[in-house]
């Protein structure tokens, strides 16, 4: 396994310090936090939406909820959910359910949850589903710098959770 290409070069040309976490298999964002022993508030998670404006991608604590009405009014659009089949059009070098936590290096327009700022690292999909990219929140910020930073998610209340609700 190998992180993606679009992502390497992005990190690449942007002299990004990270690592790559090996992990064994796993296909949440949150089942991957603890697999890999690190805790889920510094796992972000990609969640990608569109409208008639284009595309978004919604980053946020793998343990959180997006908050797509509050993000929509913030943003005065209406996006939705990306449906599986155009996630695998739009990111042809990662697999399924693998999407890295940064748009840029797909051309499209981020929009970070502002509780990344609270962690000292970061953690995120490399593009597969056994490696993670870590690094440190402030190279993190420095590569989100020219992307939107808001209040997009919340942590979901438990019995949500068990109910099956939006992750």
């Amino acid at each position: 396994m190998t992180i993606s290409r679009h992502l390497k070069n992005f990190l690449s040309t942007h002299d990004a310090e990270y690592d790559v976490v090996a992990h064994p298999y796993t296909e949440r964002a949150l089942d991957t936090a603890h697999s890999a022993c690190i805790p889920t508030k510094t796992m972000a998670k990609a969640v990608v939406l569109k409208d008639e404006g284009g595309l978004v991608m919604a980053v946020m604590p793998a343990n959180n909820k997006l908050m797509l009405k509050q993000l929509n009014q913030s943003m005065d659009r209406h996006l939705k959910l990306v449906q599986e089949q155009t996630l695998k059009e739009l990111f042809p070098d990662c697999q399924a359910g693998s999407i890295p936590a940064i748009g840029e290096p797909w051309g499209m327009m981020t929009a970070c949850d502002d509780s990344l700022n609270d962690v000292t690292d970061i953690y995120f999909e490399g593009g597969n589903h056994r490696e993670l990219i870590h690094m440190h929140r402030d190279q993190y910020q420095q590569l989100m710098t020219s992307q939107l930073h808001l209040h997009l998610s919340c942590i979901p209340d438990e019995q949500e959770l068990y109910k099956g609700g939006v992750e």
